[in-house]
């Protein structure tokens, strides 16, 4: 049975799953610290408030690990108890949450469709659609080639699948109806981090005029900011794109080459068609609002120490 510690440094440490795996396990995490009646409570609490630190810190693209995690933090006042219940509750919801996306996502997502990398909201959506879906074309995701994985789970599910290189994508995009992807965060303006190569792509879906749809769950957005026009703050822009080892992209690069892996990076929202989530489509200022009403959460992380 894993520790309590091996399943934080899991969550910390991922590179194989879509966040949507990384939200559903963090929100459990705690959940179970929360209702761990062999911890004495000033140590549960205690273990909360390092582990939503420590989580948060680690993944700091995956605006919804914040969210849920400070939804579940404001309940603290009220006791352990709450707070377990404020992460079931987040749970419940977010089992849900694909259902309800994907009939808001019915009139757009179908025919030829292309995405990148894995999202289990993405998959579970395209499944849920799949009467109405003719075929998928698939990034492979580099460095880990976690489009693989997505392939493999929509061929299992019946749905026709091809695999393909990222750098193929402008050649297939001609064949397609569509282009849809998840999120790891829609940002304060609307804007999209999201697996490495969703830029790229959703350029390529502009000059080619095809729609470019967001998946998302509105835990996803965050109230962070990308600082596009202030040299000043692009080590703040890159820190949110988590750089990784440069031996997963060229192992043994000879001395003097530089080699730069960023898992994540920013897609503008002027290039995005729909963002599309359990409540329907979501607009800009929808999505400053949610935002906004998140950065409370966001601050009592910060300032809580019991």
């Amino acid at each position: 049975m894993e520790t309590v510690e091996q399943r934080i440094q899991q969550v910390c440490e991922d590179r194989e799953h879509g966040s949507r795996w990384l939200v559903k396990e963090a929100i459990t995490i705690l959940r179970d610290l929360a209702r761990d009646e062999r911890r004495p409570a000033s140590e549960r609490l205690r273990l909360l408030a390092s582990v939503a630190r420590q989580i948060v810190q680690a993944r700091p693209a995956m605006g919804a690990l914040t969210s849920a995690v400070g939804h579940v933090i404001q309940a603290h006042e009220e006791g352990l108890e709450a707070m377990g219940n404020a992460a079931q509750q987040l749970l419940d919801d977010y089992a849900s949450a694909t259902e309800l996306m994907a009939e808001h996502a019915r009139p757009y997502v179908k025919g030829r469709l292309m995405t990148c990398s894995i999202s289990g909201t993405v998959l579970e959506v395209l499944v849920a659609l799949k009467d109405q879906i003719e075929h998928v074309t698939v990034l492979e995701g580099r460095p880990r080639y976690e489009g693989r994985a997505m392939a493999q789970a929509l061929h299992e599910k019946g749905i026709a699948v091809t695999i393909i290189t990222d750098a193929q994508a402008d050649i297939f995009l001609p064949q397609c109806q569509g282009v849809v992807v998840g999120a790891d965060s829609l940002l304060i303006n609307g804007d999209l981090l999201n697996k490495a190569g969703t830029a790229l792509l959703a350029w390529a879906a502009r000059g080619h005029d095809i729609p470019f749809y967001v998946l998302s769950e509105t835990l996803k957005i965050s109230p962070k900011r990308w600082h596009e026009h202030d040299p000043a703050r692009m080590a703040s822009n890159l820190a949110l794109l988590e750089e990784k080892e440069p031996a997963e992209v060229f192992a043994d690069a000879p001395s003097g080459i530089q080699v730069r892996n960023f898992y994540f990076d920013h897609t503008p929202y002027r290039l995005l068609t729909h963002v599309i989530t359990e409540n329907g489509l979501l607009d800009r200022r929808r999505i400053r609002e949610i935002a906004v009403a998140t950065r409370a959460s966001e601050r009592l992380l910060s300032k809580w120490h019991p």
